[in-house]
């Protein structure tokens, strides 16, 4: 029979890796958005099987700018959750950083190729120039017919290559500076994002038994809102105004809203949602009656 003998440390390594919770990237969506007029509150739901024991499940792809005192978690299954915790994933950043780099590498190959056509294109007119200047031929002697019929064929069709291969290279050029301005947007767009890191949120939860679990998360995000405009239209004095109220909303969050529901709120996700007091207001109030003259009635009750 064999003897297996651990040292101290490859001991505490065989514990603590079969100690650590294990972990799973939930595929969460957004189902709904309800925007304020500073900020927005955004609602994920995700579903996934666990089984038994305790484990870490990763909400992915989170906005940076959230608020982190405003994430709450509602689970459903035979489960406990154990925690919630938020942190930033640098590993997004450095894919930005790529493409960053990918962009760049393709701008200087196209201002290369865009020179080069350049160059090229100078050269085929520098020969149209030098074409036209020596159309004199033959000197004070003359020229025979054919030669010169040769020679006018030759630079008829020699000034009809250059002339076609000018337009092809001009119209490679504008091709390739259309493409320059699209990367030159995109990079100052990825420049201009100062925190290029996603985030994430961690739920630590221990399962009983094999379960099927459901989650249901919100939190708020900055960097959004929506503003009022109005738009009236009268057809003529004679007919009543139409008055319209339009909502315009923005946010540069970091998270994809297509196809969510969408809400829209003048309310304030910061202000608490307790009652407010009301101070009474007091009334005081005078009497404004006239005196009425009875000095003669009391006279004729003291005779």
């Amino acid at each position: 029979m064999r003897k297996i003998i651990l040292s101290p440390i490859s001991f505490f390594v065989f514990i603590n890796l079969f100690s650590q919770p294990k972990k799973q990237t939930l595929e969460s969506k957004i189902n709904k958005v309800t925007v304020f007029l500073e900020g927005s509150q955004v609602e994920r739901t995700a579903k996934t099987p666990l089984i038994a024991g305790k484990q870490d499940l990763v909400f992915s792809n989170i906005s940076p700018d959230i608020d982190k005192q405003s994430i709450q978690l509602k689970a459903e299954g035979n489960l406990t959750v154990l925690s919630v915790i938020h942190q930033l994933n640098f590993l997004k950043e450095q894919v930005k950083q790529d493409e960053i780099k990918v962009l760049e590498e393709k701008k200087e190959k196209i201002v290369s190729d865009i020179n080069k056509d350049k160059s090229l294109l100078l050269v085929y007119k520098q020969e149209e120039t030098m074409l036209i200047k020596n159309q004199a031929i033959g000197g004070n002697n003359g020229i025979k017919t054919t030669d010169l019929k040769d020679a006018a064929d030759f630079q008829r069709i020699r000034l009809t290559e250059i002339y076609q291969k000018q337009q092809e290279i001009e119209k490679g050029i504008k091709k390739s500076e259309i493409e320059l301005g699209k990367i030159n947007l995109q990079l100052i767009t990825l420049n201009q994002k100062i925190n290029l890191s996603t985030s994430e949120i961690i739920v630590t939860v221990q399962a009983k038994e094999n379960t099927n679990a459901s989650f249901n998360l919100t939190y708020l995000v900055k960097k959004s809102g929506w503003y009022p405009t109005y738009d009236i239209r009268v057809k003529d004095i004679s007919n009543p105004i139409t008055l319209q109220y339009k909502a315009n909303v923005f946010q540069s969050s970091g998270e994809d809203w297509k196809d969510v529901k969408m809400f829209l709120s003048t309310g304030n996700p910061n202000e608490k949602g307790d009652k407010p007091l009301i101070d009474p207001w007091h009334l005081r109030y005078q009497s404004y009656l006239q005196p009425v003259q009875i000095i003669g009635d009391l006279k004729q009750q003291k005779g």
